[in-house]
């Protein structure tokens, strides 16, 4: 609106806009935008989700500028936080921490894997950032190597637990530590380090990459020639790390 109003040098108020377009108000400032356009972002927005749960099944969701990147890189970040906010609003789509994904995407789990489950996120705790892997955890709880695969894989989907690499999978406390510790160090220098994380969460080398990649993956970080840059756009900014 604001470069309409420069373009035209009319007030505001006397620009007259063709009904087909809307108003969207973005941090602020107003930007006019094609009704067309607006509903062609949400079907998009809605077709790339569901193609991703169907892609990664054991995955919560999605982070939010992740989805932009996919769907419509050259979008304003401002305009996409609109156009998310107006499909969590109608209930087409769902936030829950981090993570957006369609309401239908759920699992629930029969009375065996809640028991199962509980005995592996106790095990994932008190693991901290170095966890017992799969075979470890089957082994202590006495189940098969599948089932424990299969019962963590659901703890994903309910935001519970995260899988790192293969058959390693972190509580989500210990992610969310994690995740406060990678902010911290962005925060003294603008960028982290891989051997400064290492020496702060106090792994190996070839562990400590393994938990970048992952901050890679899900969309909080990024690599640069430095090191790793926390994403502008990340929904991991506004959940609670505390």
């Amino acid at each position: 609106m604001r470069e309409l109003v420069r373009l035209t040098s009319l007030a505001p108020e006397r620009i007259a806009l063709p009904p087909q377009a809307r108003i969207v108000d973005t941090a602020g400032q107003s930007v006019v935008i094609l009704d067309s356009h607006w509903q062609s972002l949400c079907r998009r927005a809605l077709d790339a989700l569901r193609a991703f749960h169907l892609q990664q099944p054991d995955e919560p969701g999605i982070d939010r500028g992740r989805l932009r990147r996919m769907t419509a890189p050259t979008v304003a970040e401002t305009v996409w936080r609109a156009l998310i906010d107006e499909l969590v609003q109608k209930q087409l789509v769902q936030q829950s921490e981090y993570w957006l994904h369609v309401p239908e995407h759920r699992v629930t789990l029969n009375e065996r894997e809640r028991e199962l489950a509980q005995k592996l996120q106790s095990a994932l705790v008190a693991g901290s950032f170095d966890p017992p892997w799969v075979r470890d955890l089957a082994r202590a709880v006495r189940a098969d190597d599948d089932e424990v695969r299969a019962v963590l894989r659901k703890c994903m989907v309910q935001r519970e637990v995260y899988q790192v690499v293969r058959d390693l999978f972190y509580h989500r406390d210990s992610i969310r530590a994690l995740a406060r510790q990678l902010r911290s160090l962005y925060e003294q220098r603008g960028f982290v380090e891989a051997a400064d994380y290492r020496d702060a969460i106090g792994l190996g080398r070839k562990r400590t990459i393994q938990v970048l990649e992952f901050f890679d993956r899900v969309g909080y970080t990024r690599r640069s020639p430095r090191g790793r840059v926390l994403r502008a756009d990340s929904s991991w900014h506004e959940a609670n790390l505390v």
